[in-house]
């Protein structure tokens, strides 16, 4: 049925500007709700990484090992990782797996391997004065 007069025109514009509205915001919701779900970590911070128990990956010729052991990592707990792509296999394959829960070293390599690797984000807060981060 044609809709002919002006007033009925003008609610019909009206209407479908809301149900877009209401539908891009449902749409936005329900993403956010899924993508949170997805990053969900045990993993908080330095803390909660040392007190996890769970395999810790460094690069290959880093500090960082000596740097985790002087925190109280066990050093049986550490694994040397010599690429990115070995950072990305490593924490894609999880701890439960033979990868990683999480891997430290300094924020540059950090802030590098994020920009190619997006699915993966810094938890917790730097935990040094020395540009750290995991």
């Amino acid at each position: 049925e044609e809709v002919v007069s002006v007033l009925g025109r003008l609610v019909l514009v009206v209407w479908l500007f809301v149900v877009l509205i209401v539908n891009s915001s449902y749409t936005a919701s329900l993403t956010s709700i899924l993508t949170v779900q997805q990053l969900s970590s045990p993993i908080t911070g330095i803390e909660s990484l040392i007190s996890s128990g769970e395999p810790v990956g460094f690069q290959v010729g880093s500090f960082a090992q000596n740097y985790l052991i002087d925190l109280g990592v066990q050093k049986s707990r550490l694994i040397e990782l010599g690429s990115p792509e070995a950072y990305a296999a490593a924490l894609e394959k999880g701890p439960a797996n033979g990868g990683v829960a999480a891997v430290v070293d300094e924020r540059p390599y950090v802030d590098l391997f994020l920009s190619k690797y997006c699915k993966f984000s810094i938890r917790g807060n730097e935990f040094t004065k020395s540009s750290w981060g995991f």
